[in-house]
């Protein structure tokens, strides 16, 4: 694949070893006309085709070189087929660093409260109930986050406060709660977590526009 990619160099010395990892997290260094490979174990049995599509990919970001769109569609089939997707969530629960839970009862708002009435006005009573907890810091980038591997819903603590209008928490929850009902799938060699069906039950949100209004204001 170098002698591809670059036919009038004279590839380096390479140095290419698989290393425990929880996704498909792969590494290439150029050091001292020495190439450095770090290639995730989870590749370890990937087809022949596989690994040259992985080699194409991290060489053509290496050396800043177009990379063939063939080489990245061979590449994501394989990652997003169901036995890698398995592999992956298997080695996250083996192995990832698990985020601390600090339950579902904040200073202000009770997750497993909201929970519930949430449950019997949208789903029913029908949607299985995952862990909840807030996080840990009141982290203002991600309000709320669904960890399928683990089954948790996090929100984030920053809306545990008496500003924030009580439609705001159980609009994110509820958000969540959707990503519990849906999950995810894999279309057109993309991972699909929001898909249409997902974005039109969450417009029924009953204070849908004013707890986006809220939360673009804050």
């Amino acid at each position: 694949m170098h002698q591809q990619l670059r036919p009038r160099t004279a590839p380096p010395a390479i140095e290419a070893e698989f290393f425990p990892s929880v996704g498909a997290n792969h590494t290439a260094v150029l050091d001292g006309g020495r190439l450095h490979l770090r290639i995730s174990d989870l590749f370890h049995d990937a087809p022949l085709e596989v690994l040259e599509a992985l080699a194409a990919i991290l060489l053509s970001r290496l050396y800043r070189r177009k990379l063939n769109p063939v080489y990245q569609q061979r590449y994501r089939q394989y990652t997003l087929s169901p036995e890698m997707l398995e592999r992956s969530r298997e080695a996250r629960r083996n192995r990832g660093r698990r985020r601390h839970r600090n339950g579902p009862r904040g200073r202000v708002y009770d997750l497993d409260q909201l929970f519930r009435k949430i449950n019997e006005e949208y789903f029913s009573n029908e949607l299985p109930k995952p862990a909840l907890s807030w996080t840990h810091r009141p982290t203002r980038s991600v309000l709320g986050s669904y960890e399928f591997d683990d089954d948790v819903i996090f929100v984030s603590r920053h809306l545990d406060s008496a500003r924030v209008p009580l439609h705001v928490v159980r609009y994110i929850l509820f958000h969540e709660m959707l990503h519990v009902k849906y999950g995810t799938r894999v279309e057109g060699g993309r991972e699909i977590v929001h898909p249409p069906e997902f974005r039109r039950e969450e417009k029924r949100f009953r204070h849908y526009v004013e707890a986006n209004r809220w939360l673009d204001e804050h």
